[in-house]
């Protein structure tokens, strides 16, 4: 942690050095100074903190706010400040996509060091086993659903039971799970009905007080279950997140993907964590109280993203969802630019679902975090920035066509920079392979890009074009092909 803070010392004096370059107006380069300022007081004042037991200097209700207020508010600024209708107006189009990612990510940082910290040190020493009941919905997974339950069968938990729910599967799935039987794992057979279905007809059999849900293709690490049942110690948790990791780093498309799990959706799952709203609790990894879930209705097939859906019905219940540092999941992601397309599709189109379906937590007070952070927080990622990331294209392409492609290359030379220096701090905390900082510019052009287009075509879909989508599989190779690539 102590490089954390070192990092983010760099990153500041790198913002105040390399800003200058590319904005023109004084009020905002303030802006990013102001923000930055603030980003380094919250990880001092994280890392200082300890463990949770001495509050915080900087209140939690500003914590959250922070995540979406300031890069909002500095973005907006950003676009006022440098448009000018007469001369460049597509200018701040692109400055404006660029600061709304790195400040949103910059938010992010310290409030995650401040969850690492003190989930660190609040398990230390301390045993707490209820019993558990680990759901494995699994359609046409051959080759992945003998190393899943290997991985559960090492699990070191003492009171565990496996169920693991084959939804109709066309291949040796049933099979292979069957094998394990004889090693105390139940295997379920019914006809198929979705991943929503598989896991609620799981739920029918299970007896333990928390649920843990995990893909077919996904590994736990042994300890896993240890951490992620921790939080249940305090009655308010109702539910924890775990942290998704790809396995399979073998391009450079799956290589971002690694990147972009470590930098920003588990760091955002963890700063979220820390004032106990996490957004998704992830299909790879989650866990919930069995009693809640069964009030709830569990699952619903009604949107694309069930574990999205859960989460916010939970979180509507006033309830807290965090995500622990040491449990963690390990993913095949998508190799191939086809599969990685119909995997963010699905999960992009099932997000917007799920912000018209909870819509009344736009305007609900009582909803507390979920409306004040949550969801503007998913507007945030989920429309504002790639809406903006998708213009910043055009705009890109006028500016060089003006005689400005000095400016679009020192532009990206700047935020490359600095969201390096976001990744290098991101991989410090989660104990992550620093070479995968290679990839940082990915998420300044390409890669972000790419996400954005799909993001952007998703809530098109769904809101301007009504369309009911189906659930989309991207194919998978297993864990000896991943192992050999």
């Amino acid at each position: 942690m102590r490089l954390s803070l070192i990092l983010t010392i760099v990153t500041a004096f790198a913002t105040l050095l390399l800003i200058p370059f590319v904005v023109g107006s004084p009020s905002v380069f303030w802006a990013f100074v102001i923000s930055v300022i603030f980003a380094l007081v919250l990880l001092i004042d994280a890392l200082v903190t300890d463990g949770g037991r001495r509050r915080m200097l900087i209140p939690s209700m500003v914590l959250g706010y922070s995540t979406v207020v300031v890069p909002s508010l500095a973005t907006l600024l950003v676009f006022v400040e440098e448009f000018n209708f007469f001369r460049d107006w597509y200018k701040p189009i692109m400055l404006s996509s660029y600061a709304a990612l790195f400040l949103t990510n910059l938010m992010f940082l310290p409030l995650a060091a401040a969850n690492y910290s003190r989930e660190e040190k609040s398990v230390a020493g301390q045993a707490y086993f209820p019993p558990v009941s680990v759901i494995v919905p699994a359609y046409n997974e051959e080759k992945w659903i003998g190393h899943c339950i290997e991985a559960l069968l090492e699990n070191d938990y003492p009171s565990k039971e496996i169920i693991v729910v084959d939804d109709g599967s066309t291949d040796r799935t049933y099979e292979i799970a069957s094998r394990y039987v004889r090693r105390g794992v139940t295997v379920l057979r019914k006809p198929n009905g979705g991943k929503a279905s598989a896991l609620n007809y799981g739920m029918l059999f299970a007896t333990g007080e928390i649920i843990v849900t995990v893909d077919a293709d996904s590994i736990l690490t042994r300890d896993t279950l240890r951490w992620i049942v921790m939080p249940f110690r305090d009655e308010k948790v109702v539910g924890v997140a775990g942290n998704v990791m790809v396995v399979n780093r073998e391009n450079w498309l799956t290589k971002n993907q690694a990147l972009e799990y470590v930098t920003q959706l588990n760091i955002a799952r963890r700063a979220t964590s820390f004032l106990g709203v996490v957004q998704v609790m992830p299909g790879p990894l989650a866990a919930f109280r069995r009693s809640m879930a069964a009030t709830l209705g569990g699952y619903d097939r009604i949107t694309l993203t069930e574990d999205f859906d859960l989460t916010v019905k939970l979180l509507k219940t006033g309830g807290v969802i965090q995500a622990p540092p040491g449990a963690f999941a390990f993913t095949e992601a998508p190799a191939r630019l086809r599969d990685l397309y119909k995997q963010r599709l699905r999960w992009y189109r099932g997000n917007t679902q799920v912000l018209i379906r909870h819509s009344d937590a736009f305007r609900i007070r009582r909803y507390g975090r979920l409306s004040q952070l949550v969801f503007p927080l998913m507007v945030l990622q989920q429309i504002v920035i790639p809406v903006l990331g998708v213009a910043a294209i055009p705009a890109a392409i006028l500016i060089i066509l003006a005689g400005g492609l000095g400016y679009v290359l020192r532009l990206f030379a700047v935020f490359s920079v600095l969201q390096l220096c976001l990744s290098l701090i991101a991989l410090d905390i989660q104990d992550e392979d620093v070479r995968l900082g290679v990839y940082a510019p990915f998420a300044v052009v390409g890669y972000k890009h790419l996400l954005d287009i799909i993001a952007l075509k998703a809530v098109f879909d769904i809101l301007v074009l009504r369309r009911k989508p189906k659930w989309t599989r991207a194919e998978k190779k297993g864990l000896e092909a991943t192992v050999r690539s």
